[in-house]
């Protein structure tokens, strides 16, 4: 258990600076695409797709990798008020329904990216399936995360879990 918890805090910390990276790629992309509009009058057609695309996958790795559970965006006014059994329950439901309706759904998402080879990107021409390839990393990264809080849910110290 020790090494499953490492390995993916090492993910994570990888996750985090990739993500700082693709952001400051944004970043630098906008100030020289501004520059080259506003300086050199030469606007740069390539630069608001690439910041699309790079903001694309920021927003995936995170929202999968980077941020905690806690972190999330989260209407829990129920969950606060339910006590810690029903709490449980609560979780319990929400990772299988979740967790179960991305693992349904995911042939048919991996289809679609994998058949989007044949578009591409309106002025940089790349391939769309290697744009949207980030979603998968987030199916599957979701996947993961419900099925490891329904462990902890079933296991023997679920009170941690519904923060009792």
């Amino acid at each position: 258990m020790r090494f499953l918890l490492e390995a993916l805090a090492r993910v994570r910390a990888l996750a985090q600076f990739i993500t700082t990276l693709l952001f400051a790629g944004i970043f630098a992309v906008f100030l020289f695409a501004v520059f080259m509009r506003y300086a050199m009058n030469q606007p740069l057609a390539w630069a608001d797709e690439l910041n699309i695309i790079l903001l694309l996958w920021v927003m995936f790795i995170a929202g999968a990798l980077v941020l905690r559970d806690d972190e999330h965006v989260a209407f829990d006014i129920a969950w606060n008020a339910a006590p810690p059994r029903l709490r449980r329950a609560m979780g319990i439901v929400g990772a299988l329904a979740f967790g179960g309706l991305f693992l349904v759904a995911l042939p048919g998402t991996w289809s679609y990216i994998m058949f989007l080879w044949r578009e591409r990107t309106t002025v940089l021409e790349w391939r769309l399936d290697l744009v949207y390839s980030c979603y998968l990393v987030f199916f599957v990264a979701v996947i993961v995360r419900f099925a490891a809080a329904l462990l902890k849910l079933l296991g023997p110290h679920w009170r941690r879990q519904v923060g009792d």
